[in-house]
């Protein structure tokens, strides 16, 4: 019996040590300091918020070594610690509340992001987890490998840097500057005015939509994806729009011509309106579409 109450008891400590341990951390901040976040697995949640502190809460998953929570002037430095080996570790979720004036950057392998109400500058990188933004007026730079993308701005000037493998991105009202590239990702934009446009994919499908500004300049490449740019308002741009196994459907100007009377390939060049912005796509297989509304 007293064998039995002894394994009992060190049966109980081990469960213990292994379960999901609760969080809450808080300690005061810069209004617009740097924030460091990493988590390997789990979930990151991080909003912004009014006051001069940053709070961590949330669970650290069975097999995590600590939470590592370090503010040090400008910088708070935020890592869930896990073994070398972590293969058996379980995810942890932090919910990470922040000065809305805070830069913040965020690094997971599998733990899907999300980011609201902060309107400093974002750097955000995951490998397989996927990514939710919402953007305001500073830059954003988002990467991922095989997780979806979600942008949310609210029509500010911004510069918007987005990379992806094999995910999705969606990204909806933005203005001012997008980089975007991807490798059979599909990204689909919409964009209420776009001055810089360069967007690159290997096998995914591009689709943007978006108004033109004064002196734009939109570049879009692909080698077997189809690109569609759906222009919103008046149209004062030159075309330069080339692709060399595929087709080419305009709605608002002239067609297409061949490239060359002994080989496949297509072209477009012309002006429409006073040509005060400059358009370039080109496709090797994929397909490309003009639409104006």
């Amino acid at each position: 019996m007293r064998k039995f109450l002894v394994a009992l008891t060190l049966l109980s400590f081990a469960f213990a040590a292994g379960a999901e341990t609760s969080i809450e951390q808080i300690a005061d901040a810069h209004p617009r300091g740097q924030i460091e976040i990493s988590n390997v697995a789990g979930e990151i949640q991080v909003r912004g918020w009014e006051r001069d502190q940053v709070k961590v809460t949330g669970e650290l998953g069975r097999g995590t070594n600590r939470l590592i929570f370090e503010p040090e002037g400008t910088r708070t430095f935020i890592k869930v610690e896990v073994p070398d080996n972590y293969g058996n570790v379980r995810g942890s979720d932090l919910e990470v509340m922040v000065p809305e004036g805070s830069r913040v950057t965020i690094a997971a392998v599998s733990a899907d992001i999300s980011v609201g109400k902060v309107r400093g500058a974002l750097r955000i990188q995951s490998v397989s987890g996927d990514i939710e933004v919402e953007i305001f007026e500073e830059d954003v730079e988002a990467k991922t490998v095989s997780g979806d993308l979600e942008i949310r701005g609210h029509d500010e000037d911004s510069l918007l840097t987005l990379t992806t493998v094999s995910g999705d991105g969606q990204v909806t009202n933005i203005r001012g500057e997008l980089v975007a590239q991807s490798v059979t990702g599909s990204l689909d934009i919409r964009s209420s005015e776009l001055r810089r446009a360069r967007l690159r994919t290997t096998n995914g499908d591009i689709e943007l939509a978006t108004g033109m500004g004064e002196g734009a300049r939109f570049d879009m490449e692909a080698i077997n994806g189809d690109l569609l740019l759906d222009i919103l308002g008046d149209i004062n741009a030159e075309f330069d729009i080339e692709t060399f196994n595929g087709s080419i459907d305009n709605s608002f100007g002239p067609d297409s011509v061949r490239a060359s009377k002994y080989a496949p390939g297509r072209v477009l060049r012309f002006i429409h309106g006073d040509g005060d912005a400059r358009i370039r796509i080109k496709t090797l297989n994929g397909g490309i579409e003009l639409r104006g509304r």
